[in-house]
């Protein structure tokens, strides 16, 4: 090989390194940055065309999935309506907005990537599909808390003591998340957004501590005479 071969085959190696560099920044490293970035219009696209996975209850009831939309794009929708509109949440990839579930859990729903799809692509134009997200929710509970809010506005959280899977998560005023509007329609959650004077909730934790002290037991009474001072504090009932 002469010297100008030579010099020709580093100059050809070396656009080829510079091209792997430029095409893994994009494409690897700065590749969150890039679908961030409000300018790329493309990432709204590819995300129309991805079928999301589907949310559901724990007893199979489906509380978000992907319909057909047009031009080869896909929908979502919320079949038990305000339900579980909270917990779920809201996912519209025109509008660049996501709540509750839907947004984080996206990487999921939207389907994982290897670090292979990611520079080339999905091989061969199949369809990309999403993975389903299982929650532990009741319907049958969060429907008695929806009928019990009703009227009025609350929160009721109900978890498995023994595993700290949450079967209930509902709210009211809740919304529809088939026909959310951000100019009228609010996602404030009570359940996780707010925050409330645990009030006779406490009273476990009380209760504990006294037995656990050995001063009391289960039968002892106590004098709930009002108002007492705690501490130096006064406090009334």
């Amino acid at each position: 090989m002469n010297a100008s071969i030579a010099k020709l085959f580093m100059v050809v190696v070396l656009l080829f390194a510079l091209l792997i560099v430029w095409t893994s920044r994009w494409t690897v490293f700065e590749s969150a940055s890039l679908a961030a970035n409000p300018l790329n219009r493309r990432t709204i696209v590819d995300e129309l065309r991805v079928k999301r996975g589907r949310i559901l209850a724990d007893d199979g009831t489906v509380l978000a999935k992907s319909v057909p939309g047009p031009q080869q794009t896909w929908t979502r929708t919320y079949p038990t309506n305000s339900l579980f509109a909270q917990p779920v949440g809201y996912f519209n990839a025109l509008e660049g907005q996501a709540f509750g579930l839907e947004r984080s859990r996206t990487p999921e729903l939207q389907g994982l990537q290897t670090g292979l799809s990611s520079v080339f692509g999905q091989l061969g134009g199949s369809q990309r599909v999403g993975d389903d997200v299982y929650t532990t929710l009741d319907p049958k509970a969060q429907r008695l808390a929806a009928h019990l809010l009703a009227g009025r506005a609350g929160s009721v959280v109900a978890l498995n003591p023994q595993t700290g899977a949450v079967k209930v998560l509902y709210a009211n005023p809740s919304y529809d998340d088939n026909h959310y509007n951000p100019a009228t329609t609010s996602t404030f959650n009570r359940s996780t957004q707010s925050g409330y004077p645990p009030g006779s909730t406490f009273k476990v934790v009380t209760a504990t501590a006294a037995i656990d002290s050995g001063r009391y037991t289960p039968n002892s009474i106590v004098n709930g005479k009002s108002p007492v001072t705690i501490s130096g504090v006064p406090l009334n009932n």
